[in-house]
């Protein structure tokens, strides 16, 4: 399908003809390409890359499949082990419900991102076997495979975009406004919102309940990421069939995902009734908590930064969205259990069906021809939460946008210091303006 039209951009001044492209997601929505520079497509980024790198090998990835579950394996073992020996129900505690549910969330979290791998078809070649190992990983973690594969294949087909991402959308200023004046305590609130506890406390709280509230309900989303008239919050649930979020022929899929959850969930009960419930809770409640925090932090922090722009639906493209996402380093032992998901994201963004264990090839492939519009950030991993969350909360129009609706009180040094984000954006990341 192709459509001529003219380019409008400050790179491009011929008209073009843009061939709408269909993203590598489960959801085959075609969208404007859009371009690098106005010079680079999606075709020459994509025949940059080495063709193996699009070739999952159903042995590896299972052999990283294996692995996970020896990790989670071993070390429950060597829980329970140290459980029997330690007299000291301090001790004891200390080691079951601090130290084991930690280091337990990593390797199930890695567990979980092979599970997405295989929602997004680079687990295997064979849709089928991807869907069978996706579908008993994530339900093994509470995660309804099917029905979070269709929302996260749309968020792929959408990223940063103002109105069909399902991922962190900001608000505009004056909708964040909104939210406290009716409570007539909006000035006390711009006074104390950067202070460092209330900050905190709202940290902990997205952390621990963030994702099961985005199942619930498809929190964050934007205003038309459904697929179906929403009737309310409780219509935009990962677990209801007839729910906004999905195609009418995904019902039994979304049904399948509720099976495995509720499974699960029987399970985990009768395995309560035989070894009781504190042995249950640290086991596998307490690292299921630690999985969600992963699965926040790691979505939240690729597509939130003041660097990163947000597009408005006239000037997004899916290489604009696609882009304004970095790749973070979380240190060395999360890059490898958590299957580079956190530091190799960008590529995944581009094209979500290069398995992993290639991720790094496809990124060195990449950097030379997206220059300035790679981004990544090596600084503190939870620093950038604590400030992100600081300094993220609404976006503002970007002056120099041909799309602009409004100019926002920004001071001309920080639009020159992050001028070259901006080049192509249209709304800028900002918790206050920068006067």
């Amino acid at each position: 399908m192709t459509m001529a039209t003219t380019s409008t951009t400050k790179n491009v001044t011929t008209e073009t003809k843009h061939v709408l492209y269909v993203p590598d997601t489960y959801h085959e929505e075609p969208v404007r390409p859009g371009y690098v520079d106005g010079l680079i497509g999606i075709d020459g980024l994509r025949a940059a890359i080495p063709k193996h790198c699009f070739q999952p090998s159903i042995v590896r990835s299972l052999g990283f499949y294996v692995r996970d579950i020896l990790f989670m394996v071993s070390l429950l073992i060597l829980a329970l082990y140290l459980e029997r020996q330690i007299e000291s129900p301090v001790l004891k505690f200390v080691v079951c419900g601090l130290v084991y549910p930690f280091l337990a969330g990593m390797p199930a979290t890695g567990f979980w991102v092979l599970g997405h791998e295989a929602g997004h078809g680079s687990f295997s070649k064979n849709r089928l076997v991807g869907d069978f190992f996706g579908f008993i990983a994530h339900s093994f973690l509470m995660s309804p495979f099917f029905s979070w594969r269709s929302t996260h294949s749309r968020h792929h087909v959408y990223a940063n975009h103002m109105v069909k991402d399902h991922n962190y959308v900001p608000p505009r200023r004056h909708e964040y406004s909104e939210l406290f004046k009716p409570k007539g305590d909006f000035e006390l609130r711009e006074m104390t919102e950067d202070a460092p506890i209330v900050i905190l406390a709202r940290v902990i709280l997205q952390q621990l309940i963030g994702w099961p509230w985005y199942l619930l309900t498809n929190i964050t989303a934007g205003s038309q990421a459904v697929r179906r008239p929403s009737h309310g919050w409780w219509n935009n649930s990962h677990f209801d069939p007839w729910g906004a979020l999905f195609r009418a022929e995904e019902f039994w899929s979304i049904v399948a995902s509720d099976v495995g959850i509720i499974a699960m969930s029987y399970l985990v009960y009768k395995a309560a009734c035989v070894y009781g419930w504190w042995t249950i809770t640290w086991t596998y409640i307490l690292p299921l908590m630690w999985v969600n925090h992963y699965i926040v932090i790691i979505t939240y922090l690729h597509h939130t930064s003041p660097r990163l722009p947000k597009f408005s639906p006239e000037s997004w493209t899916f290489l604009r969205g696609a882009l304004s996402t970095v790749d973070r380093d979380p240190g060395y032992f999360l890059r490898h259990l958590l299957h580079h998901i956190i530091d190799l994201h960008v590529v995944h963004h581009l094209f979500p069906r290069i398995p992993h264990y290639h991720a790094q090839e496809a990124t060195d492939a990449l950097r030379p021809l997206l220059g300035k519009y790679y981004h990544q950030d090596k600084g503190s991993y939870y620093g950038a939460l604590y400030s992100n969350f600081r300094d993220c909360q609404w976006v503002e129009p970007n002056p120099s946008s041909e799309w602009m609706e409004n100019v926002p009180k920004v001071s001309r040094n920080d639009l020159l210091k992050l001028e070259y984000v901006f080049s192509q954006a249209d709304l800028i990341l900002f918790s206050r303006s920068a006067t």
